[in-house]
């Protein structure tokens, strides 16, 4: 099953390890995606993410994933909400983000 069709994915407050599958970018129906509060996920946010051009929310906070956020979050032009805090991001917000112009 390919769950090509699903809306919405909540994995948040659980125990998971690791970082968020490179293939999460296959699920291009996608508007909201919730994985907070996970603190054991590292790892870098994926460059397929941003293919998820219809989410409108994503959460991420209070996890443990680095690195800088890519300028490809500018594709996400649907974002109404975005909650990153809590992780061990480096670099700035790039200038792309205002490209998601629906963020509340």
């Amino acid at each position: 099953t390919q769950l090509i069709n699903l809306k919405e994915l909540w994995l948040s407050m659980n125990y998971f390890t690791g970082g968020i599958p490179e293939n999460i970018g296959a699920l291009k129906s996608l508007e909201s995606f919730s994985m907070w509060e996970n603190e054991d996920l590292t790892g870098h946010i994926p460059d397929s993410l941003y293919d998820l051009t219809m989410l409108e929310d994503l959460h991420l906070f209070r996890n443990s994933f680095s690195g800088s956020i890519s300028t490809q979050i500018g594709r996400l032009t649907k974002l109404k909400t975005l909650t990153l805090a809590e992780n061990n991001f480096t670099g700035t917000l790039p200038t792309e983000l205002g490209l998601c112009q629906d963020l509340e």
